[in-house]
């Protein structure tokens, strides 16, 4: 049986996902907000969550 992992690193994963996110729409062109420009900045959010639902699967 695997050791438990402490629930502040999925909080914290999801916490560092949605600051990258933000970072990454802050420094959008301010001209126009391209579709690609919103996909690649919410990614990291994606990714965080997508990683913390794996490794809290039972």
């Amino acid at each position: 049986m695997p050791a438990p992992r402490p629930p502040r690193l999925g909080l914290a994963l999801l916490v560092g996902g949605g600051l990258v996110s933000f970072i990454a729409l802050g420094v959008t062109p301010h001209d126009g907000l391209h579709p690609l420009a919103l996909f690649g900045a919410l990614l990291p959010l994606q990714l965080a969550a997508l990683a913390w639902a794996l490794l809290n699967r039972r």
